[in-house]
């Protein structure tokens, strides 16, 4: 570290000669020997005089020019204040040398801003500068360094104060980059500090990994630009914003949906241009209070100092923010003195001033997806047999098949030795790809396991004819809109959906469980406690999360009692109720732009919202059971295994009670458990009983009726 060698003693010969001018004039001296306390020093200050130190003055004059003379010599020769020198902030390059002048050129700093930072920041290097700073000032009750001291050590006249002062002004790169801090009270005897960041950096420290416990994580590219799944004209354009983009002024958006590949394709743009990418995850920095701002404005510094690119993510959180806040964070990134990046969701608006750069990833084909698992698979060293297979069920973007992968690599190599029976790659993948799924979805909705088959149902022949022409047209889907061409001519979304309505127990959610064994898709009940929110704004939040995992395949969501969330809008009369009808008209704009499936049921077919059920791809009523049918539902409900005593007369059950598929499932599922308590097998009075027991519960002394 010559380079801060020579720094230093250029800051100890600016100490040295200041110290003797104060000698030179009597400024400094020995403790007044006279009558009248500091009179020789009062006296100094107010007839200047000179000569009592001449020699040592010259001789500290003439090293100190010597040493500027040398510094100058040295960045000449080594070309550090050459466009080149940028490379040395990212931690992609970092020479020995060219500490402060890599800072100034990447912050715009004069060359007075930085021998000001230098000085500012030289006592935290070397301790014993604070000593000889304590005598220039000859005053305990001084700052260690204030913007007088630093006029004292350079020098200065009238003329050269001023313009040392507006180094200092909030405008100026020093204050907007918060590379130094001034304190409280008045100029020029306000305390001035450097930010912690810079004096590790002068002091040889490369930033190339994040913090413990930072909200800012260091997000390094994987792969080169020409690897990334992206299309030509994308590419293009996105190369144009970044290279002919002032950086001071650039704010870039990309937008995608959950595992699109956003912080990937930023980070491989951000090293592309020779720099690192700090993430700025803005749900760290909670609460969201009076505070936030501040937080995020200190986040946002220690970025810049560190020489990475911020990359806000979490801009969902702005839903939530009031109005004073708000306006606060949009003044900071308005303001912030530099590039701006941020990753969001789809249907998210970066809370900017106009003027920014939007990018919209889009969802990848078949192909495309083929060719991103093949290529994860390869560079895994794992077989890329599976890619289509894969590709074919999960519609996810390059991100999630990444960390997918990955994952299955990385338990490939922890697992490698022991095993006998190793499950194949594609269940390995499934599994992981279970995991992500749940992790995302499984605070809002619970994954079914218990399925219906086909024999465990009893429906009406036509609800049976929808049902298998709606799981036809999810399997067919893709090859009705991918290879058919039927997706250009649609105006609205390719998303499957279904509205059951009937009586409880008519099966409603058990035909949900028999589409999704026949397709092999997993089911996921949507748990309507924890969507709904207070909040303003987090319900769609909550909801939105779901619905983007039941689009990347393979998944069905079922929202039970549906019309708890999609009900009839009201009518709003004042200011109040300008909030009433968020939810729906959310849920209203998100089924036309929906691509994956789900089904709703209800037992209030009236309480639901008419335009929901204009959106419905299919709508099923689901009838009570005829005699015929409740004949069938008593024998589904009887396992083979059952031990039966005597002959069960199912005909009889059938006509005397007017029971739902429910009720006699309850039914049976008690007569059991009454012959296993009385150790023998179930009979026709065990199911009697069991009948009696469903009516008296419900409060009917009368064992017949409709019970529902």
């Amino acid at each position: 570290m010559l380079d801060l060698q020579l720094d230093l003693g250029y800051v100890e010969a600016l100490c040295e000669r200041a110290i003797a001018q104060g000698w030179d004039s009597g400024r400094v001296g020995y403790p007044s020997q006279t009558p009248l306390p500091f009179q020789d020093e009062v006296s100094a200050i107010l007839r200047p005089i000179s000569g009592l130190a001449k020699e040592e003055l010259a001789r500290c004059t003439a090293r100190l020019a010597e040493l500027a003379a040398r510094r100058r010599e040295v960045r000449a020769r080594s070309g550090e204040l050459s466009p080149a020198a940028r490379g040395a902030r990212t931690g992609l390059a970092c020479p020995g040398s060219a500490r402060l002048p890599s800072l100034a050129q990447e912050f715009s700093l004069s060359e007075l801003a930085a021998d000001i930072l230098l000085i500012i920041a030289a006592p935290s290097v070397r301790g014993e500068l604070a000593r000889l700073y304590a005598i220039i000032a000859n005053d305990p009750d001084r700052p260690l360094c204030d913007e007088f001291l630093l006029c004292q050590m350079f020098s200065f006249g009238m003329e050269e104060r001023s313009k040392l002062a507006r180094e200092l002004d909030a405008g100026s790169p020093l204050i907007r980059y918060g590379l130094i801090t001034v304190g409280a009270g008045e100029r020029p005897f306000a305390q001035l500090t450097v930010d912690p960041l810079v004096t590790r950096w002068l002091q040889g420290e490369t930033f190339e990994r994040s913090e413990p416990g930072s909200p800012v994580e260091l997000r390094r590219a994987d792969r080169k630009l020409d690897q990334l799944i992206l299309p030509t004209p994308l590419l293009n354009e996105l190369l144009h914003v970044t290279t002919h983009t002032p950086h001071e002024t650039l704010r870039l958006v990309v937008r995608g949906r959950l595992g699109s590949g956003r912080r990937t394709l930023l980070a491989v743009l951000t090293e592309e241009l020779g720099r690192l990418m700090g993430i700025l995850d803005l749900g760290l920095l909670a609460p969201i209070d009076e505070e936030f701002p501040g937080r995020l404005r200190d986040a946002l510094r220690e970025i810049v100092l560190r020489g990475w690119w911020p990359c806000i993510d979490g801009l969902d959180r702005f839903a939530t923010l009031e109005g004073d806040v708000r306006d606060r964070v949009r003044a900071i990134l308005r303001q912030h003195p530099g590039p701006l990046l941020f990753r969001c969701g789809a249907d998210v608006m970066p809370p900017l001033a106009p003027g920014y750069r939007l990018i919209d990833l889009p969802p990848l084909s078949e192909s495309q997806r083929v060719a991103a698992f093949r290529d994860a698979l390869i560079r895994h060293s794992l077989s890329d047999d599976v890619a289509e297979q894969m590709a074919a069920k999960h519609r996810i973007g390059p991100g999630l098949i990444e960390r997918v992968v990955s994952q299955v690599a990385r338990w490939e190599d922890e697992n490698e030795k022991g095993v006998r029976a190793k499950p194949t790659l594609a269940m390995r993948l499934e599994a992981v790809m279970r995991q992500h799924r749940d992790n995302q979805i499984g605070h809002f909705a619970a994954r079914v396991t218990r399925l219906a088959s086909w024999d465990q149902v009893v429906i009406p022949e036509d609800v049976s004819d929808s049902v298998c022409e709606f799981i036809g047209r999810i399997r067919h889907r893709q090859l009705v809109f991918e290879r058919w061409g039927m997706d250009r001519v649609l105006t609205s979304a390719r998303g499957l959906t279904a509205l059951f309505e009937g009586r409880p127990g008519t099966g409603k959610s058990m035909v949900a469980g028999l589409i999704a064994r026949e397709l092999d898709y997993e089911l996921y009940r949507v748990d309507l406690s924890r969507i709904l929110s207070k909040w303003i704004g987090e319900t769609e939040q909550n909801l939105a999360r779901v619905f983007d995992i039941a689009e990347d395949g393979q998944v069905i969501i079922l929202f039970d009692e549906a019309d708890a969330l999609f009900t009839k809008r009201t009518e709003v009369s004042t200011s109040v109720d300008r909030y009433a009808n968020a939810e729906v008209n959310y849920l209203l704009q998100r089924l036309d732009s929906f691509e994956g499936i789900a089904i709703l049921t209800t037992n209030l077919e009236k309480s639901i919202d008419t335009a929901f059920k204009r959106r419905m791809s299919l709508r099923l009523t689901f009838p009570f059971p005829d005699e015929d049918m409740r004949e069938q539902l008593w024998a589904v409900h009887l396992p083979e295994r059952l031990p039966i005593e005597g002959t069960l007369d199912l005909r009889t059950l059938a006509e005397r009670y007017e029971l739902s598929g429910g009720y006699i499932r309850n039914a049976v599922l008690r007569a059991t458990f009454l012959a296993a308590m009385e150790g023998c097998a179930v009979s026709q009075g065990h199911l009697e009983r069991a009948v009696r027991l469903e009516y008296r519960e419900r409060g009917k002394l009368y064992e017949g009726g409709v019970l529902e």
